[in-house]
């Protein structure tokens, strides 16, 4: 039954890193973010080849920690952090974006403006042509 698991896992990591891969290919994820999803497919993948290892002898030697859930712990909470980071770079997008609609908004009203003032001038009396 683990080894169903472990090449469950290997299959899923192998189909993270090919999706990150192909959204920069196709310039749909940027490189900054790109890097902290192919180190979590790469990761996740080298610990689905070699679970033992790296979970028994050197993450727990790293670490101090015996216990896989507290190995799960961890995950959830890298995943909290990468969540965090994200909510963060959306929310600064959010707001660049707010204050570049109000500043189109702006040059727009004063382009309107100008272009009035310049139709007025050019036909004082109101007449066309």
């Amino acid at each position: 039954m683990l080894i169903k698991i472990q090449l469950f896992i290997g299959a899923l990591s192998i189909i993270l890193l090919i999706i990150t891969f192909e959204l920069i290919r196709k310039e749909k994820l940027r490189e900054e973010y790109s890097l902290l999803w192919l180190f979590t497919g790469a990761v996740i993948l080298i610990f689905s080849i070699w679970p033992e290892y790296f979970l028994s002898r050197f993450f727990s030697q790293i670490t101090g920690i015996f216990y896989l859930s507290a190995v799960v712990l961890l995950a959830f909470m890298f995943l909290l952090l990468i969540v965090f980071h994200f909510s963060v770079v959306i929310s600064k997008l959010a707001d660049r974006n707010k204050e570049l609609a109000q500043r189109h908004a702006l040059l727009e009203l004063e382009f309107r403006e100008l272009k009035n003032f310049y139709n007025h001038s050019q036909n004082p009396s109101g007449q066309n042509g």
